[in-house]
């Protein structure tokens, strides 16, 4: 990699590790720093490099490179899944085939349960409360919601509704993340040793198996099939049915159930903060976001045809994410072999790949290459797409091509969700849940920021790459009248 430009300290082994510390604390202003000067360049990381690209024909280059480029080893290498959840899931794609295929299916005829575990989940943050504001620490709330309304789409409502069951999935959630970088701290013959002391995944696993065993066994009792009926038209059934005979039992479908909870909590827990302090921090939105809401239900009653329709909802989360959300460094990649880029660039076995997300979602202006600008036509479609960057315009996006700049679709210019196969697939839901937890919290509430003097509350950095909500923020809800 020594023909690849470094941002931080560089040298001998003392100096990579002061840059690996730099990393750790400010690796997205140093992230930052290379996208305004470089095409391709690396950081410092704990024994390792971090290899940054910036540029759509890089994106070409990795949609384009399969399994050399290896999205399911860079997620494990960073979660450390074969000790934290079970060895073996990065390469077994079951139940992504099922996100794919059956959860994504069936949203809209899901849609009413995820409706009712929205309110009930929202009376039970706010316990009842009239016409004075209460208080409630906006991640935290956040994190409630998401684990119920998850629940309730993948295991049904006696589950959703018991504390303990959506406590284990947050607590797994929470530990999962801090547990897989602690592990990916130690050498290989280590890593087995670390993570029973620390993890019990096993341990987790059991106590997940409880709850699923007497479900799973009351629909195998009745004919566990396609063709089931509402109650049982669950995650449970779909993993169940989209597995091979020999996957088919309680142990590798609670493993999968953990795996997908975690990522619908964490990810989708960040992205409804985030929009939820957008929506407190510039209230001027609210009463044009009602208006779109009311005149939606009003055409196609509470159901997914009518938010898909809430185009301004949708460009408000959209907004939110790219100005607050993304993480300095998306689309991980490892390499699995010896690759070189269309430039010709080498990358060597072995190193991690990324492309520089959250510059590309904020950037309006060409790229620099050693200290003089470039005129990409990349650069300046950005320059077109995104003017004021650093301005938060909840609407940015509303007369834009909703099949490019919708919150779900997948281009060059935002790079959220990822790109290709192995893009995000999980968003479709994801997306619907937050704009109708949103959707029906404007029409039930008002919203504002508990102090602050109005200014949204600052993002919080972890490992100096992946930003996530401010975890003290706190909002104020006030009820309105009923719901339409």
């Amino acid at each position: 990699l020594d023909q690849i430009p470094t941002v931080g300290p560089s040298g001998n082994w003392i100096y990579h590790i002061a840059g690996a510390v730099k990393t750790f604390f400010y690796g997205y202003r140093m992230i930052q720093e290379g996208y305004e000067m470089y095409r391709i360049f690396k950081i410092p990381r704990y024994c390792s490099w971090l290899v940054l690209l910036n540029g759509p024909e890089y994106l070409e280059d990795i949609r384009k490179a399969g399994a050399q480029l290896s999205f399911p080893e860079a997620l494990n290498k960073a979660g450390q899944f074969d000790y934290t959840i079970s060895p073996g899931l990065r390469e077994d794609v079951i139940h992504l085939n099922v996100v794919r295929g059956s959860m994504t299916r069936n949203i809209a005829s899901r849609f009413p349960d995820l409706v009712d575990e929205t309110d009930k989940a929202l009376e039970s943050l706010l316990d009842g409360a009239t016409q004075d504001w209460v208080v409630i620490p906006c991640y935290l709330s956040v994190v409630h919601i998401i684990s119920r309304i998850s629940a309730r789409f993948f295991a049904g409502p006696k589950l959703s509704s018991n504390k303990t069951y959506t406590g284990i999935m947050q607590s797994y959630a929470f530990h999962l993340i801090k547990g897989g970088f602690f592990i990916s701290l130690f050498p290989s013959f280590l890593k087995a040793f670390v993570g029973r002391a620390i993890f019990d995944s096993q341990g987790r696993i059991r106590k997940v198996e409880n709850f699923l065993r007497p479900i799973l066994n009351e629909r195998l009792e009745k004919g566990i099939d396609e063709n089931c009926d509402a109650e049982s038209n669950d995650m449970i059934t779909w993993l169940w049915n989209g597995s091979p005979e020999a996957q088919q039992n309680l142990h590798d479908i609670a493993i999968r159930m953990i795996y997908l909870n975690v990522a619908a909590i964490h990810t989708t827990a960040n992205l409804l903060t985030h929009v939820l302090l957008s929506l407190a921090a510039y209230t001027s939105y609210i009463e044009p976001l009602r208006e779109e809401i009311s005149s939606a239900v009003e055409r196609e009653g509470w159901t997914k045809s009518a938010i898909e329709q809430m185009r301004k909802l949708d460009s408000f989360v959209k907004e939110s994410q790219r100005l607050y959300g993304g993480d300095a460094a998306m689309i991980v990649r490892l390499a699995m072999t010896d690759f070189r880029f269309s430039d010709g660039t080498f990358i060597p076995k072995g190193t991690s790949l990324a492309v520089t997300g959250r510059a590309i979602n904020q950037d309006e202006a060409s790229f620099i290459y050693h200290g003089r600008p470039i005129l990409l036509m990349y650069s300046l479609v950005l320059k077109r797409y995104y003017p004021n960057p650093q301005e938060f315009q909840g609407f940015r996006f509303v007369d834009k091509d909703p099949l490019k700049w919708q919150m779900t679709s997948l281009n060059s210019q935002f790079v959220t969700y990822g790109i290709g196969r192995h893009a995000c697939p999980g968003r479709f839901f994801a997306v619907t849940e937050v704009k109708t937890v949103v959707a029906r919290l404007l029409m039930e509430y008002d919203i504002r920021l508990t102090d602050n003097e109005g200014v949204r509350p600052a993002d919080q950095w972890c490992t100096g790459i992946f930003v996530a909500p401010n975890k003290k923020a706190t909002i104020s809800l006030r009820r309105r009248s009923r719901l339409p």
